[in-house]
């Protein structure tokens, strides 16, 4: 069975991304993996996030196969998301993307990027409803 890895904590563009990697999973007749992290922000406080329920339970709602692997919060996200395409037969990667300032990216890299780059497999980028993009120069 094809699996679809979701990388996922409580915010708007994570849930634009489970709904698209739902959906995609429906499409597909595939299984879902999704990767949270242990230090997650509470969803009660967490913006773009209407469903306060807990994750498993909006997951089972869908009636697909998944698995929720929750992961420790390290400096680098990607490396979890990495090692799950490399080790658990991923064909397609989801993700969140926000809007970031230039001088955020150099900061704090960029998580969505290098998983684009590195990973074997294709990567979709979901941006959130409302989603604005940076002035251009």
């Amino acid at each position: 069975m094809t699996t679809i890895l979701l990388a996922y904590v409580p915010s708007a563009t994570s849930e634009a991304a489970l709904d698209f990697a739902v959906a995609e999973a429906r499409r597909r007749d595939a299984s879902l993996l999704v990767l949270a992290s242990e230090r997650a922000p509470d969803p009660r406080k967490a913006r773009g996030v209407s469903d306060q329920r807990p994750l498993d339970e909006r997951l089972a709602e869908t009636g697909l196969a998944y698995q929720l692997r929750t992961v420790p919060r390290r400096e680098d996200p990607a490396d979890d998301i990495l090692d799950a395409v490399e080790h658990d037969d991923v064909s397609l990667v989801v993700l969140g993307i926000r809007k970031r300032t230039p001088i955020g990216k150099i900061l704090l890299g960029s998580t969505s990027q290098r998983v684009a780059i590195e990973a074997p497999v294709p990567v979709v980028l979901v941006k959130p409803e409302g989603f604005v993009a940076p002035a251009r120069f």
